[in-house]
């Protein structure tokens, strides 16, 4: 995917041709000021399929996460589970 970049001076002066252009061809317009990446401009359509995209995710990442707590807690529950003393994470 090519990702157009622009100065914020370019953005604010052609704020709704920008806009238009976004809606248009859906790919985002990355804005720079002082020459350094600042921020990155989206279609409302592209970041609402990237938040539900998120969403989705999450939603699976916690729903795992649960499970193997669960897991963890019938495992101390019947005896199986094993001390962590001495145990160290960096």
């Amino acid at each position: 995917m090519t990702v157009k970049i622009m100065p914020t001076s370019q953005v604010r002066d052609r704020i709704l041709a920008v806009l238009d252009e976004l809606n248009r061809t859906d790919k985002p317009i990355i804005v720079t000021r002082f020459s350094r990446p600042a921020a990155v401009l989206l279609s409302i359509d592209r970041y609402n399929a990237m938040m539900d995209l998120l969403e989705d995710l999450e939603d699976e990442h916690d729903s795992e996460l649960g499970q193997r707590i669960e897991e963890g807690r019938a495992a101390y529950r019947e005896g199986k589970s094993v001390a962590l003393n001495g145990v160290y994470i960096a």
